[in-house]
């Protein structure tokens, strides 16, 4: 009869086994599929609330004492979109790698081009890419903290030894003797020992939680570096190099890692080490030990971190690339210049693109919703793409490697019980407080000075602009005020958007044009949208009147 039982059992098992293997092996065909169909697409990815919080952490710690794209440039630019417009990351370290590059343009040239053979390298062999890309998929997300965070402050994990912890073993040992001497008083000594290091373990782990689930996602960084030494691939051989020495540097991390950690399948092999480890306290006293490894590695800690960041972050760029209608390499000028040929914003669904070429700063004039924002940005987040992942959407991006600022898109800082004035003048004055002789400023200024009156707004505005374009910096400036093109006319080249009137209705084309603009839509607009004609024809007659006679009469 037993026979018989062994026989089923023995069945049952060698069939979930046989299931289990042909699922995973389903499993990873469709995951593979589906990382095909998504290379060089948009990616698709929901972000959490406050995911990006997290994923900044790197970037905090990383930028101290360096260039950065400050707040209020990153907030006019929407970095935030762009970041989530090019991250195909699968990983906690791709997603604050890529992060951290955006926000950190590099400021000479053989630092931006030092990744190119890398993104051409994934560009050129996708199946490679998408290699690489399972592994990352594996490695996947921390979700509470950030992985960084845990490195950052991998030396200031108290390790208080493992005494307590080899105390409520021998006690529990003790009491299992003590049964046999005693079978009544050992089950009752058993179960309070029992509950005495269940609650040592939740008190223990609940001040090293956090630790606790980083240190398991270290482990599951080493294993992701040695799974891309065996892949080989001849495109990031210097990368590899780097993840053999750091893999052997932590390998001790590794051993005896199923104390720590046997996955999160809710099968019964893990939820019967879940009760060990509550019992016996062997995944915190692993932890105690790897600590001590750890602290005496953080260097290389910090490298595999990286390394692998950088990788995972090449093959973002390299879909990306492949997601643009066109792109290209930036050439990077030693003199104050720029030319843009068909370049465009990458958020934009169908965008409209433009060119430029010229070595004064700009002034941009044009009619309400005409396209100089938009302009602006696209210059703008152009000049971040160049010095950070080497990458334009353009057809030609040639630019004097500088540092990129703005002030744009403000607002009134209530909490600070600031008017938008103040908000906006303390936004140029850090502009003007960031040219230096050393390295170049490019800056972009939507309407100069607008919480003003018409008459300092004018007179303040011409000599921060032509203050600005004196100094080491390029100056892109919109503005109503067609006076200014005048007034800076020696300094500042004039271009501008125009648009048409067709049947009472307001026509854009976006396209940039050379010289000041000549039209004026403002009133044109209310009437499109239903406005009273009293009110419309009535501003139309004040306006043409004050053109020809410079004074204002209702």
């Amino acid at each position: 009869m037993i026979k018989y039982y062994v026989i089923i059992v023995t069945v049952i098992f060698v069939f979930f086994v046989i299931k289990s293997i042909k699922y995973n092996k389903n499993s990873r065909k469709k995951i593979r599929a589906d990382l095909f169909d998504s290379f060089g697409g948009i990616p698709k990815r929901v972000y959490e609330t406050d995911e990006i919080k997290k994923i900044r952490y790197y970037f905090d710690k990383s930028r101290i004492g360096e260039y950065y794209i400050d707040e209020i440039t990153y907030n006019d630019l929407d970095i935030e979109g762009v970041y989530k417009r090019i991250n195909s990351s699968g990983s906690s370290v791709g997603d604050e790698y890529l992060y951290k590059i955006l926000r950190m343009p590099k400021l000479k040239k053989e630092d931006i081009l030092s990744n190119e053979n890398m993104y051409r390298y994934f560009s050129d062999n996708e199946e490679r890419a998408i290699d690489i890309q399972e592994i990352f998929l594996r490695l996947g997300r921390t979700k509470k903290v950030p992985m960084y965070e845990f490195i950052y402050k991998l030396g200031e994990i108290e390790n208080k030894g493992n005494f307590i912890h080899y105390f409520c073993i021998l006690l529990l040992l003790s009491s299992v003797l003590l049964f046999f001497l005693n079978p009544v008083v050992g089950i009752f000594t058993f179960l309070g020992v029992l509950i005495f290091n269940i609650g040592i373990y939740y008190r223990t782990k609940n001040v090293i939680e956090n630790y606790y689930i980083c240190f398991k996602y270290l482990i599951r960084m080493i294993t992701c570096g040695e799974e891309i030494i065996r892949t080989g691939n001849l495109g990031i051989e210097k990368e590899i190099v780097i993840l053999k020495n750091d893999t052997e540097k932590l390998k001790d991390i590794k051993k005896r890692r199923f104390l720590i950690s046997a996955g999160n399948d809710g099968s019964l092999i893990n939820v019967f080490m879940d009760y060990i480890r509550m019992i016996f306290h062997f995944d915190i006293i692993k932890f105690s030990h790897m600590t001590n490894i750890m602290k005496n590695n953080t260097e290389a800690i910090n490298e595999l971190y990286e390394t692998l960041g950088l990788i995972e972050t090449s093959i973002s760029v390299a879909s990306f690339r492949k997601s643009l209608d066109k792109y290209c390499e930036p050439d990077f000028l030693e003199k104050r210049e720029i030319e843009a040929a068909n370049i465009f914003h990458p958020l934009i669904k169908s965008p409209v693109a433009n060119s430029i070429k010229d070595s004064e700063s700009v002034i941009l004039t044009g009619s309400n919703a005409s396209g100089k924002s938009t302009f602006l940005k696209t210059i703008a987040i152009n000049y971040i793409l160049a010095q950070s992942i080497n990458t334009c959407c353009a057809e030609k991006f040639e630019i004097q490697i500088s540092q990129i600022y703005t002030s744009m898109a403000l607002r009134d800082n209530l909490s600070n019980n600031e008017s938008y004035f103040i908000v906006e003048i303390k936004s140029l004055k850090r502009i003007i407080d960031s040219i230096n002789e050393n390295i170049p400023v490019v800056c972009f200024i939507d309407e100069v000075l607008r919480g003003t009156n018409t008459v300092e707004r004018i007179a303040s505005s011409a000599y921060i602009l032509k203050y600005i374009s004196g100094k080491n910096a390029l100056c892109f400036a919109a503005t109503h005020d067609i006076e200014l093109t005048t007034m800076l006319e020696n300094c500042y080249s004039n271009y501008h958007f125009e648009e048409k009137i067709e049947n009472d209705d307001v026509i854009f084309d976006y396209l940039l044009k050379s010289g000041k603009a000549t039209s004026r839509n403002a009133i044109m607009l209310l009437k499109s949208i239903g406005f009273d004609n009293e009110i419309v024809n009535n501003a139309k007659v004040m306006a043409e009147n004050f053109v020809s006679s410079g004074l204002w009469k209702m």
